[in-house]
């Protein structure tokens, strides 16, 4: 399983503020901003599904990476298990990727309710690990 360990949870949580500070700036300033109000409702929801990860007891442990809007895990060579919050749906995708170099394959993609995402997450971590 590959980390970083450049991340921690308080430094994602971090991130997430400091970009949720610039884009509800960004909306104050212009309020009708469809763009702005997306970033805001999933930092938001990247924001409240942390705590969730963080109590879950293998999980916790395993601090993703933090993409722009993701949070992603690595857990065998070329696989990725990537968590995004879909404000259009109030709900988390979890897709599984398989990275070829320059390019990449989405293998499955699933929706996932709040109090499931990090059971699924780790299932799918383990299913996936290669250590």
């Amino acid at each position: 399983m590959k980390t970083f360990p450049d991340f921690t949870w308080e430094w994602i949580i971090e991130n997430c503020e400091m970009f949720r500070g610039w884009d509800q700036k960004a909306l104050d300033q212009n309020p009708s901003s469809e763009r702005h109000k997306s970033y805001l409702a999933n930092i938001q929801g990247t924001l409240a599904i942390i705590p969730k990860l963080r109590e879950h007891p293998q999980l916790g442990k395993l601090v993703p990476m933090k993409s722009l809007m993701s949070l992603r895990w690595f857990p065998s060579e070329n696989r990725e298990v990537s968590l995004y919050y879909d404000e259009s749906l109030g709900n988390y995708r979890i897709s599984v990727i398989t990275n070829k170099g320059m390019d990449f394959e989405v293998n499955e993609k699933k929706i996932v309710a709040f109090d499931n995402v990090a059971d699924e997450i780790y299932a799918y971590i383990t299913k996936l690990r290669d250590d």
